[in-house]
């Protein structure tokens, strides 16, 4: 369907940009003359088109958004943004599957914005130095795993340590592989060994610790499509997505803008409370 107020704004670079000009407040006609690098009397007959779709109104010599204006500009934003998103990393997306996202975090992907794609140097997002830096600097930190890593019970006992707010999720195949782990009855060649045996022993004591069912720090995600991994800091927001034939991919999304930060917040709620508390939840037995 072919929408005339769509040629209207998008057609013209002059009238789509005074929209978004006129977002920030009425302006006057100096105050666009000087805004735009335009001839005063070329922007006349795009001002004259704006004023006949009555989205904008003019008031002696103040132009201002009007009636549905300032609904229409907010959606061009929100479009702008996610177009503008897509095309930096156009790669990433297409090859990236984004199904494991609520819809409606999916339609606000555009507050992602200036986020990077960060090479991962290792399979784990928890050793990479950025976000390490900024997960021992912050007051409170938010984890989401659909695999297990088996740094994490170290990594949870050094935030307990410094006295770090946590909360992880971890999903329901990560925390069964855990489980199973921890429970069961290891005789390998190995073991015999001091050295690897006091680390195996250190290891279960960690691990025992992430899994105690008093624990109210962890919860057990139960849902089917899920990220590889979330981690929220106070100023740092990662998110590690599953390429589109379910393997795991060396990259990861980063962003420090409070846009995105509020976005990974209400990203991490979302997966909490489709998730059960450890203290809830099941335990296997043998």
């Amino acid at each position: 369907m072919k929408s005339k107020l769509l040629d209207t704004i998008f057609f013209s670079e002059k009238r789509k940009n005074l929209l978004l000009f006129l977002a920030d407040g009425p302006k006057s006609s100096g105050e666009i003359k000087e805004a735009f690098d335009f001839p005063w009397k070329s922007m006349i007959p795009q001002i004259k088109q704006l004023l006949k779709t009555g989205l904008v109104e003019k008031e002696g010599d103040m132009y201002r958004l009007s009636g549905m204006g300032p609904v229409v500009v907010a959606n061009m934003k929100n479009l702008l943004g996610t177009l503008e998103l897509y095309e930096e990393n156009m790669d990433y997306w297409k090859n990236h599957e984004l199904s494991s996202l609520p819809p409606f975090l999916r339609e606000r992907i555009h507050e992602l914005k200036r986020c990077r794609v960060i090479p991962l140097k290792n399979e784990s997002i928890l050793l990479q130095n950025r976000v390490l830096n900024s997960i021992l600097a912050s007051g409170r930190v938010r984890l989401f795993f659909s695999a297990f890593y088996s740094e994490l019970p170290f990594f949870y006992s050094e935030l307990l340590e410094r006295k770090i707010e946590t909360g992880i999720i971890i999903s329901e195949a990560a925390f069964k592989d855990m489980q199973e782990e921890l429970l069961e009855d290891k005789n390998s060649p190995e073991l015999k060994n001091s050295l690897f045996g006091t680390l195996f022993k250190g290891y279960r004591k960690e691990t025992g610790k992430l899994l105690d069912r008093e624990n109210r720090d962890i919860f057990v995600y139960t849902g089917t499509r899920l990220p590889a991994a979330v981690l929220l800091t106070d100023d740092l927001l990662s998110v590690v997505l599953y390429g589109k034939n379910g393997v795991l991919t060396n990259q990861y999304l980063l962003s420090q803008e409070p846009g995105a930060l509020k976005w990974g917040e209400e990203l991490f709620m979302y997966y909490m409370n489709n998730s059960k508390r450890v203290c809830d939840y099941e335990v296997i037995r043998n």
